[in-house]
């Protein structure tokens, strides 16, 4: 459902687009301190390791990454996912004003430079030391708990840029995925370059699939790429708001670079790491639990009935009828509740 009385509206975050793409200065304001807000509010989800309510995003995202990444249910549930941390904002934290994207495409040729790392106005930027710590900006110091394993203890927000991988999100790639024709070839291509390459970009905790919403910047980033997701869809509305198909349950041994670079992602080196070119800094490690078999029985038994008995797509296929949740952040809605963003609890526009 709509969020009562409030009309959402997407915008860019960046100095240089047109005034009527920015955020004002008083909702840059706003927006951060409405993070801040949700990065201390206690938890609500009644999980041990969970002390905040950021700690309930990042905790939601990383028990169910293997289902959410490399799946037909990918672009849906970080949909929902996006629209969920919305909710949390407003509901809250008394943020009012319209939801930050960030158009990666307009600055894939120098990471460094992105307005969005402004430590006035942004997130802050790159990490310092060895453990690349973010140090400046708002989330300085930033200190995160939820583990891979899905114990607590605290590390730091960090992030290590890789202006390398993040020559792939160039416009010429977001409009090689906006070009495909089904909805599973869009969603590998959209998985595979704009979604990796800011990941791997940007480093540090996006680097790892599993904990990045821990990075605010996770969430611009999602709102871009579900930006276009809808682009993709309205190029073909008729047809592309009942397009959902792709398996429901994780490759087992499924690697970031490696998997998604093979089917339509950044090319890989022999290790299964992006190599778009000759560059060293190109070869990076990109974590991805799902293969880990110290971690991988506690959060995807196939037989855990705290996921499986959400699927409701009667197969191994993704369907419009699967089921998204949220451990009660949000209530749960079908990928169908979220496929037009005119409606339902999607309710958006992106301008």
């Amino acid at each position: 459902m709509p969020l009562e009385g409030v009309e959402q509206k997407y915008h860019l975050y960046s100095e240089d687009a047109t005034d009527a793409l920015n955020l004002t200065p008083e909702h840059k304001a706003q927006y951060i301190n409405a993070t801040l807000c949700l990065i201390n509010a206690p938890s609500k989800i009644n999980v041990s390791v969970a002390e905040t309510r950021w700690d309930d995003l990042q905790y939601t995202h990383a028990y169910q990454m293997p289902f959410i990444h490399g799946v037909g249910q990918f672009l849906p549930w970080h949909r929902y996912f996006v629209k969920v941390h919305e909710r949390l904002l407003i509901d809250e934290c008394g943020y009012n004003g319209p939801m930050p994207y960030w158009n990666e495409s307009s600055d894939s040729a120098n990471i460094s430079e992105a307005t969005v790392w402004d430590a006035a106005t942004g997130f802050g930027g790159n990490g310092t030391g060895t453990d690349n710590c973010v140090s400046d900006g708002p989330f300085s110091n930033m200190t995160l708990r939820i583990n891979n394993d899905l114990s607590s203890s605290p590390y730091c927000l960090a992030r290590n840029f890789n202006p390398c991988l993040f020559r792939n999100a160039a416009q010429a790639n977001d409009q090689a995925c906006l070009a495909k024709k089904t909805f599973e070839e869009a969603r590998i291509c959209f998985e595979g370059l704009p979604h990796a390459s800011g990941h791997g970009g940007i480093g540090g905790t996006m680097l790892n699939v599993e904990l990045s919403p821990g990075d605010p910047i996770f969430w611009l980033h999602h709102t871009y790429l579900d930006k276009l997701w809808w682009e993709w869809q309205s190029l073909n509305l008729s047809a592309r708001l009942t397009d959902m198909s792709g398996i429901n349950a994780p490759i087992p041994s499924l690697s970031f670079f490696s998997a998604l670079g093979a089917l339509d992602g950044p090319p890989a080196n022999a290790t299964g790491y992006a190599n778009q070119t000759s560059e060293a800094s190109c070869f990076v490690e990109f974590p991805f639990p799902a293969s880990n078999s110290s971690i991988q029985p506690m959060l995807i038994p196939t037989t855990n009935p705290s996921l499986t008995d959400y699927f409701n797509d009667n197969g191994d296929q993704t369907t419009l009828n699967h089921t998204l949740f949220s451990f009660g952040l949000a209530p749960n809605v079908t990928i169908a509740d979220i496929m037009d963003m005119r409606e339902g609890f999607a309710c958006s526009e992106f301008v």
